[in-house]
């Protein structure tokens, strides 16, 4: 199974916020984040729903599938611009130091390619991780992604060409 044809990306549905609630709610996950400020009192339902409906149109949320169990979510927003951006978490923490982020990115610029190819030219795409978020830095960077610039405190931009070796 370390094709990246194992993953599959389900769009989210109301029915998995519960469980997408659950894993953002371990503090290991949800301190990469950027707005930790929440954790200390815990992530609530309606703000998490909120959150999540509150999305507009160039965004998507997908479910991963992985060995036919959910693991973890993608996100992919400005889908109407060259250069969306895309973001995701393992929310399976047993999985974690697997392959698996690295396949589910690879899974999600698949997509976003996919997908200019009917609706935007998108010549690459972008994210922003915190720089103490070593793991997810050593994945978009596998994945081809270079850092490009500062970004919040703390945070920097990262961004893929496509067609770029």
């Amino acid at each position: 199974m370390s094709q990246i044809n194992s993953i599959k990306l389900r769009t989210m549905r109301k029915e998995d916020y519960s469980l997408t609630l659950a894993w953002r709610s371990n503090n290991e996950i949800y301190e990469g984040f950027y707005q930790q400020s929440l954790a200390h009192k815990g992530l609530v339902w309606e703000d998490h729903v909120k959150w999540n409906e509150s999305r507009n149109a160039d965004w998507r949320r997908f479910i991963v599938i992985y060995d036919n169990r959910p693991v973890g979510v993608v996100t992919m927003s400005d889908l109407d611009h060259w250069c969306p951006e895309v973001g995701l978490y393992i929310g399976e923490v047993s999985l974690w130091g697997k392959g698996i982020g690295t396949k589910m990115l690879q899974k999600a610029l698949e997509w976003i390619k996919e997908y200019s190819l009917s609706h935007a030219y998108i010549v690459g795409c972008r994210t922003t991780i915190l720089n103490a978020n070593i793991a997810a830095v050593k994945v978009f960077i596998k994945c081809g992604f270079k850092r490009t610039a500062d970004a919040r405190k703390g945070e920097s931009w990262y961004q893929c060409m496509f067609g770029e070796s």
